[in-house]
């Protein structure tokens, strides 16, 4: 399994989240964290979370999915430099 994280700006709107939670789902994504936060603008979000892939999926097919997403403005993949980790 490969982990990856990505950046999602999503606009507030109900159900959005669950929208994702759910493409995640019946893809078959391991949702490892999330963290979801408003930003300055106020009908926005912006959704941080690592998931892991199954060998043969890739974060590419993954990420044009979630672009089709009606709630999510943009999509980000997180280097490892990028992306803030603690560990247990």
């Amino acid at each position: 399994m490969t982990r990856h994280s990505l950046s999602l700006l999503l606009r507030n709107e109900p159900g959005a989240l669950a929208r994702i939670v759910v493409l995640f789902s019946s893809r078959g994504v391991d949702v490892e964290s999330l963290s979801l936060a408003p930003v300055e603008r106020g009908d926005l979000s912006r959704l941080d979370v690592v998931v892991g892939l199954q060998p043969g999926r890739t974060v590419v097919q993954l990420i044009k999915q979630l672009g089709r997403v009606v709630d999510v403005k943009n999509v980000l993949e997180r280097t490892q430099d990028e992306a803030l980790e603690l560990g247990a």
